[in-house]
């Protein structure tokens, strides 16, 4: 990864360090780098992105 990116945590727990993030509510999921995709933890009340910089 290039210097710097994104930490994304799910109520305050860091889940992964990555350079693009993105979410689908419909599909109840998230995509990492614009190629691997996660299902959202039913449970999750808050997702914070924090920018790292390198």
């Amino acid at each position: 990864m290039a210097d710097g990116g994104f930490l994304i945590k799910f109520d305050g727990k860091e889940i992964k360090r990555c350079y693009a993030v993105s979410f689908d509510y419909d599909r109840h999921e998230y995509i990492i780098n614009e190629k691997e995709r996660f299902e959202l933890p039913v449970e999750v009340s808050t997702i914070m992105l924090e920018v790292e910089k390198g």
